[in-house]
């Protein structure tokens, strides 16, 4: 599987060293994990694509005693992590990797769109297979937690998202779409629709799946959005929680 993934360039990833978790979606997160991890401060998290570990070391300043793996391919931003003996970096594919233990929690903060292959098709695929491999990874009752930008077409329909992974895919477009802003041109990126993901979570598994609504957000002009078909563009967390 791991033989058709696209990754990014170094540069490309490098536009994305940023914590998005502010104050308010980092309350989210901790709101879920009272709920439903039994003991949060024993507990193992696993962070997908962590990059520079200003995640986990909130999750760690957080719940002192729990421990957090971070699975990252790109060795510069693992360099990036202050030590920490509660934290275990692992610089590989998220594809490749097995797990350390079975965890509590699992998160994938907007990561699974850069989860990309050489065609739409095997890109649902890829990420389905992510969302899976979570499945396996979690102990009795452990939870998923994403954070993804939802792209909206008419009737919640995934026209948008096939579109722009299409034009963001193509090699022959690059310098088109990367001219554009695209910082995946060349690599592509694959949103997809709240409805699609939570359809992804029940196809992996997960029994119980719910979703919240974080804020919208309009980088596109009306031209592009009009041009993609967009009806709506937000940001969302979904969760999955792996039942007996």
């Amino acid at each position: 599987m791991s033989e058709n993934i696209r990754l990014l360039n170094p540069q490309q990833v490098a536009n994305f060293d940023v914590e998005y978790i502010d104050k308010s979606l980092f309350r989210l997160v901790c709101s879920v994990i009272d709920q439903n991890v039994h003991y949060p401060h024993q507990a193992h998290f696993l962070d997908v694509g962590g990059g520079n570990g200003l995640y986990a070391d909130k999750l760690i300043a957080q719940y002192p005693g729990c421990f957090v793996d971070i699975v990252e391919p790109d060795s510069h931003m693992n360099t990036k992590n202050k030590p920490n003996d509660h934290k275990v970096l692992v610089n590989s594919v998220y594809q490749e990797f097995k797990g350390l233990q079975d965890y509590d929690m699992i998160q994938f903060n907007w990561v699974l769109h850069h989860f990309i292959a050489h065609s739409y098709a095997e890109t649902h695929a890829l990420q389905l297979e992510g969302l899976r491999s979570a499945y396996n990874m979690l102990g009795s009752e452990g939870i998923v937690i994403i954070f993804e930008n939802f792209y909206e077409g008419k009737e919640h329909t995934n026209s948008p998202g096939k579109l722009i992974y299409q034009l963001t895919s193509s090699k022959l477009l690059k310098p088109i779409t990367s001219a554009l802003g695209a910082n995946t041109a060349g690599v592509g990126v694959c949103f997809n629709s709240e409805l699609h993901w939570r359809e992804q979570l029940i196809k992996a598994g997960f029994s119980s799946v719910f979703s919240a609504h974080c804020y919208d957000f309009g980088n596109l002009n009306p031209f592009k959005k009009r041009i993609l078909g967009i009806e709506n563009q937000r940001v969302g967390m979904l969760v999955g929680i792996k039942t007996r």
